[in-house]
Parts: C-alpha cells; structure tokens; sequence
C-alpha cells in the first residue's frame, strides 16, 4: 500500500472549530437581540451565518489521504466526517482523472483554481478543490499525474 494524497490538517479539529466558532456566534447574536441590539443588516446576517457553520460543521466530510494498493489494482479514497470514516476503492481500469480549472480562462487572475474531479467508469466519485488561497495547486497537480500514471500502466 502507497499513500500518494494525504490532507495534513485534522478535519475533524476543523469540523469542531467550526461547530465552536457557529455556536459562539448564535450565542452573540442572541445576547444582542435579547438586548433589543439590533446591528444593521448583521441582524440577519449574522445568524445565518452562525447557522450554516453549524451545518457544515455537523454534515461536511472531506477526503484524508487517497492509497495505492498495487497488488489489488485499486486506489482506496478515504473520506472522513465528524462522524465517521468511509473508504471507497477504484479498479484502475475503471479510474479517470480530470483536472478542470475554473478561471483560467481570465485574464487578469492572480490565483488560479483548480478541481480534481475522480472518476469510476464516467461517474463522478470525488472531488478535491483548491484551498482559499490555492496553496495546494502543485498537490493537486502531482495526484493528477500519479492517478493517469496508474491508470496508463495497466
């Protein structure tokens, strides 16, 4: 087994940090309107804010680190929630990768965005985005490359 894609932040540390930071600003927001504070448009804002980080936090998975099993012919893709982990294998024939970009088209980009889309005989499986400021292009780019190798050589 190679591991050849693995997310170095702990997501579950980043779901919980989402769930705190949610509940914090529900509970903000609530002291003010106890208050009869009513902030501008923070008034609606603001607590569908907090909702939906308490949303994402309680139902958002993300993939961990995606494993090479040479002897099997599959690639394991390990996603992992709050809850709970789930681990989806791909033969390599029926693997494909495509890296599609989202505005490179423009010309005036100072980031650009890429999508790793990975699929099983021409459905979509997983999808790996580029982060806020695009500092995991080259990761992504590399698991590209590694995926059409394995795909190419059997």
């Amino acid at each position: 087994m190679k591991n050849i894609y693995k997310y170095n932040t702990p997501i579950k540390g980043l779901l919980i940090a989402k769930l705190i930071l949610g509940i914090s600003l529900l509970s903000f927001f609530g002291y003010l309107f106890k208050n009869e504070i009513y902030p501008d448009i923070w008034t609606f804002a603001g607590p569908l804010l907090s909702l939906a980080l308490i949303i994402n936090g309680l139902t958002s998975s993300s993939i961990s680190e995606i494993n090479v099993h040479s002897t099997q012919n599959m690639i394991e893709i390990v996603k992992e929630s709050l809850y709970s982990t789930k681990t989806k294998k791909i033969n390599f024939q029926s693997l494909k990768s495509e890296l599609k970009s989202e505005n490179a088209k423009k010309l005036f980009t100072l980031i650009i965005k890429l999508r790793l889309i990975i699929s099983e005989n021409d459905k979509e499986v997983e999808e790996l985005n580029s982060n806020l400021f695009s500092l995991n292009n080259a990761k992504l780019t590399k698991l590209h490359s590694n995926l059409k190798e394995l795909r190419n050589n059997n």
